[in-house]
């Protein structure tokens, strides 16, 4: 499976913006096959950023999505709508899942972790390896799903872990498991040779669609 993502940052008052973001995901629904979430971003990003999921077997498969919508007047006039509310371009990724169900699907109200390191490039096969280990560990420790994908264009040798939690609370409780784990961070000290050094990043983001 493959994991579409299109990043957006939006500027002006919430109360605009976030409800036109909505908008927007129940519209391409009304025209694609492949179910569509919106996320906001709550940590880790810049304040006002939105993003956009789609999980699609193939690029072929992403293409006659994209297509579906080519041609579509009220479409654009959506994303002509947020025109003024824009100040840089978003960003599209597709990641190519190696690791977990896409059958569990996050509810609205869902929080996701992303968590993203770069591996060195010869120490690919190792990364990928270390990089299933540890989310099925924390899935043992926390009871939450967690995806791994490997980012198909960007940064050569980006990998993604998506922990999946239904409400803050679980996320707390999650946590709270995680800072008792005492292997946890002994298992983070083999990646020091891995992944590329200040390569790692974690940003959170709450479903709204």
């Amino acid at each position: 499976m493959l994991l579409f993502s299109r990043v957006l940052t939006l500027t002006g008052n919430p109360r605009v913006t976030m409800p036109w973001a909505m908008e927007i995901t129940a519209y391409v629904n009304s025209k694609t096959t492949a179910p569509l979430s919106c996320w906001s971003a709550s940590f880790g990003y810049p304040v006002g950023t939105v993003g956009w999921s789609m999980g699609v077997e193939s690029q072929t498969q992403l293409a006659a999505e994209f297509a579906a919508m080519a041609g579509d007047d009220a479409y654009f006039d959506l994303i002509e709508k947020a025109a003024d509310w824009v100040d840089t371009p978003g960003e599209d990724l597709l990641r190519n899942l190696i690791y977990g169900t896409p059958g569990d699907a996050a509810e609205p109200g869902a929080i996701a972790t992303v968590t993203t390191a770069t591996a060195a490039v010869d120490r690919m096969g190792d990364a990928i390896g270390w990089s299933v280990e540890i989310a099925q560990h924390v899935e043992s420790v926390t009871g939450s799903p967690v995806f791994v994908f490997t980012d198909m264009f960007g940064q050569m040798g980006k990998i993604t872990w998506i922990g999946i939690q239904a409400d803050a609370a679980a996320v707390d409780a999650g946590q709270a498991k995680m800072d008792a784990d005492t292997s946890y961070l002994g298992r983070m000290a083999a990646t020091k040779e891995t992944f590329i050094p200040g390569s790692g990043h974690t940003s959170q983001m709450v479903r709204i669609a």
